[in-house]
Order: C-alpha cells, then structure tokens, then sequence
C-alpha cells in the first residue's frame, strides 16, 4: 500500500534520480520508491549490527562485577589531589 508523504530533496539529488528514471523509462516516483527501498535496506542492516543487545539485570551485574571502576585514589590525581 502506498502513503503519500511529501520530502524534501536537494537539487542535486532531484537531477539525478530524474535522469536515472528517463534512463530506466521509470517516473521519478517509482525511481524513488526504488532507490528507498535500497537504502531502507542498507541502513536497517547497518543500525541492527550496531545495536546493542538489551543485558538481563543478572548480564548486567555480571559485566559490572568483571569490570569495576576505580575508586578513590587509584590514579595519580587522586593521590595528589587528596593527599591520600
């Protein structure tokens, strides 16, 4: 089902997709819902890979516990900043 949603598009973007639809014998309309489509796929494969996997609270407290922060006094700020 289509759904009509107005864009805007950069003169230069405008140009090409209305030459690569005069060389495809496409209307501009479907040359973009094309090239949508295409791009639609790429970027939803790129931000999956890159999203995070929510952790369970029980993940989170095993990561946090293999990785604890420094405390006071454990750089060398500290040691200067607070005469410890």
């Amino acid at each position: 089902m289509l759904v009509r949603k107005q864009i805007l598009l950069e003169d230069s973007h405008e140009f090409a997709i209305e030459e690569l639809a005069a060389l495809a014998g496409k209307s501009f309309s479907q040359m973009t819902r094309e090239l949508l489509d295409k791009a639609v796929k790429v970027e939803s494969k790129k931000i999956r890979k890159k999203a995070k996997k929510k952790l369970t609270q029980y993940e989170a407290l095993e990561e946090w516990m293999s990785h604890p922060v420094s405390g006071p006094g454990d750089s060398e700020y500290d040691k200067y900043a607070y005469d410890l």
